[in-house]
């Protein structure tokens, strides 16, 4: 947590892909409350990671698809 609050991305991956991404509320502010919606940030990211060469079939691949698990606020 410390190092997001420093500005650092902090990668979480699953069996070697990249799952989540841990992001200083800073940021997530900037991004996210900035009056972009989510697929705009998300397409703006995928154009500054342009190198990576992201098919969107690999993109959609990142959704976890397993069945939700059972919640109860009790």
């Amino acid at each position: 947590m410390h190092a997001a609050e420093a500005g650092d991305d902090i990668r979480i991956s699953r069996h070697g892909k990249l799952v989540a991404v841990i992001i200083s509320a800073e940021r997530y502010q900037q991004h996210f409350n900035s009056g972009t919606g989510i697929f705009q940030a998300i397409m703006e990211w995928r154009e500054k990671q342009s190198a990576l060469d992201l098919t969107d079939t690999e993109v959609d691949s990142w959704r976890d698809r397993a069945v939700a698990r059972e919640f109860s606020w009790e």
